[in-house]
């Protein structure tokens, strides 16, 4: 039974009152509290509700949130994961991001991670990729790089032009607005460094924070020079559908402390209609017979661990899959749902015919280049350990210092037309077919949507209204990164056990014109080096060096050197049926009754973005097409 109101007020009321004086005797202390209700025990589950949700990641807690708003509907959370216990590592900025890795790495690698890999990739020299996933309350909202921030107008947009009416920038923006709750710069950041927002652009009462650090470190004023001086413009707000320039980032953090902010926080505890069972996993779907409409969603089967006895619950209205783009595919197709000869090889019966589930994987990649400065405060000073401590002791005290940043505070989205020498990018990308790079024999439908992508690629490479490289700026390094790739790759089963990670292919750089503009990426980045604003504070790249000057050192040094930005999506995407997609505009999977997928994999093409507030927004939207009456059930 879910447990009385009265009772989750008690217990709220009793941890609350331990925070509080917690927080009286440490007032610095981090005040960010542990989850503080009931989580409720697999005897306690209940046969049915009306919405079973898989997953307590981002998209999950947000759907969660806006469907128990309604006291009548009845919903359950199943995360394969647990709760954080709020170690530094997770709450304080710096380590948390694990951008200063002699400092921490922090959520990855640890319990809170799946820690999958990607299958050995032959166009990386033979590298296998680490992805880290969240597997943990909050999901990737835990271990992500707490950048906070939107696309630009055109990258939304092509997403109706893909087939999803009603799915462009204007129609998601009240959605961006919706779960943000935005805390404008202070008085310093605005008179010292100029640092503005426009309040029309941001939301005031969402769930999630976004503010800016409240230390700016000192090489970031040569850098806004810099970008002046080779033409590129300073925006005052990136969120209003213009992310085209160099611009101030926002995190996702909590201003009052200091702390991440995570999707943890729409999770509320004081909703007797709404229960959380963590540590467990779901491991297939379950349908009943097939009617005239298709078969429909019964429930979902789930248990502990490998060993352990399955349980199975019921969805009276829906089941949603907030899985993650690495894992909504294998449940998909683990449940019969998929292309028939993968499914086959395994021996799964086909329920649906669906050749785009675990197509179309796309991931945005960075390139890492070294560089040494001469500026007195630098991230290169946490190498001298009295330094180091003195800052974590500011940070402890007062909450002020670099360990409330994510090691920078200000980079540029820039587009293709910028860069040098892009003429033969141009003529490459508008020459190729679709067939040419992807994986081998793909699926017709799939062959179609690609190419229907491919066609938007090439007629954007020219625009000045979207970026296709993003430039991250810290004291230590220049990180290119490619935002629109070209490549496409895929995710199979590695067998029939859902506690066995599938195979995670995303052929980075397949295709070559990833590589050309990774290429015109590494050599932009030299260019802002040489600025006369970069030059005043002694900046030398020192990895890879100079002795990589041509265009075969430079491939190889790339195709070396690339790395995920873990930004998956795409792999349960949202196209007609005849692209190869799996879901309709209303998210609903194609084919069956009563199933929907509201996380990253739905995305068909990436926004030149951090992700993370793109899919808040998907969710949000997502949520209100559910109590609107857009039925999952409708669905043919």
């Amino acid at each position: 039974m879910i447990p009385h109101s009265s009772t989750i007020q008690m217990n709220l009321q009793a941890v609350f009152r331990g925070l509080l004086f917690s927080c009286f005797l440490f007032p610095l202390a981090s005040c960010r509290p542990e989850f503080v209700g009931k989580v409720i025990d697999r005897s306690e589950v209940n046969e049915k509700y009306d919405y079973v949700i898989v997953g307590a990641g981002l998209s999950g807690l947000v759907v969660a949130n806006r469907l128990s708003e309604d006291p009548d509907t009845t919903v359950l959370v199943l995360e394969a994961g647990s709760f954080d216990k709020n170690e530094d590592f997770i709450t304080i900025p710096l380590l948390s991001t694990g951008n200063v890795q002699s400092l921490s790495t922090g959520a990855r690698g640890t319990v809170y991670d799946w820690n999958t890999t990607s299958s050995l990739q032959s166009t990386l020299k033979g590298r296998v990729i680490s992805l880290p996933a969240g597997k943990v309350v909050g999901g990737g909202t835990v271990l992500n790089g707490m950048v906070f921030m939107r696309g630009s107008r055109s990258e939304y947009d092509r997403w109706e032009q893909l087939g999803n009416p009603g799915w462009n920038f204007d129609s998601l923006f009240p959605y961006f607005k919706k779960a943000e709750n935005f805390t404008p710069p202070g008085e310093e950041l605005r008179n010292v460094w100029g640092v503005d927002s426009v309040p029309q652009y941001h939301g005031f009462r969402g769930f999630v924070q976004s503010s800016f650090a409240n230390f700016v470190w000192p090489s970031t004023r040569n850098y806004i020079n810099a970008m002046k001086e080779v033409g590129v413009s300073i925006l005052k707000d990136s969120m209003g559908g213009n992310a085209v320039g160099a611009f101030w980032f926002t995190l996702s953090k909590n201003p009052r402390d200091e702390s991440r902010s995570t999707s943890q926080a729409f999770y509320k505890t004081d909703r007797p209609n709404l229960h959380l069972l963590v540590e467990h996993q779901v491991t297939k779907i379950n349908f009943n017979a097939a009617g005239a409409k298709g078969p429909t969603v019964s429930g979902v089967e789930y248990a502990r661990g490998k060993g352990d006895a399955r349980q199975t619950v019921k969805a009276e209205k829906e089941v949603i899959l907030a899985a993650g783009a690495l894992h909504t595919p294998q449940l998909l197709m683990l449940s019969g749902i998929g292309n028939k000869g993968q499914l086959g090889t395994w021996g799964i019966p086909t329920l649906v015919d669906l050749p785009g589930v675990g197509a179309n994987h796309q991931d945005h990649l960075l390139l890492v280049t070294v560089q040494s400065i001469n500026v007195a405060v630098q991230t290169g000073n946490f190498s001298n350990a009295t330094w180091a401590a003195e800052q974590r002791a500011l940070y402890d005290e007062k909450r002020q210092g670099p360990f409330t940043t994510a090691s920078g505070n200000f980079f540029a989205f820039l587009p293709l037309a910028k860069l040098n020498n892009i003429s033969s990018i141009i003529s490459q990308a508008r020459a190729q077919t679709a067939p040419a790079y992807l994986q081998s024999n793909p699926n017709p439908s799939v062959l179609t949507g690609y190419d229907a992508q491919l066609s938007l690629l090439a007629r954007d490479l020219l625009s000045p209204n979207s970026a296709h490289l993003e430039f991250i700026f810290g004291d230590e390094v220049i990180i290119p990164g490619l935002q629109q790739p070209f490549s496409r790759g895929e995710i199979l089963l590695n067998g029939t056990s859902p506690f066995t990670s599938p195979i995670i292919n995303p052929r980075y750089l397949s295709n070559p014109v990833d590589v050309a503009i990774l290429s015109a990426g590494f050599d932009y980045a030299r260019t802002i080096r040489a600025t006369k604003a970069m030059q005043e504070i002694g900046t030398v790249e020192i990895f890879p060096g100079t002795k990589v000057n041509n265009t075969s050192a430079i491939e190889d040094f790339i195709r070396g050197g690339v790395d995920t930005l873990n930004h998956h999506s795409g792999t349960a995407a949202m196209m007609p049926r005849d692209l190869g997609g799996v879901v309709d505009p209303k998210l609903r999977v194609y084919g069956v009754r009563g199933l929907r997928v509201v996380d990253a994999s739905i995305v068909p093409m990436l926004p030149a973005a951090h992700l993370q507030d793109t899919i808040y927004a998907v969710a949000e939207k997502a949520s209100d097409m559910i109590k609107n009456g857009s039925s999952g059930k409708d669905n043919e």
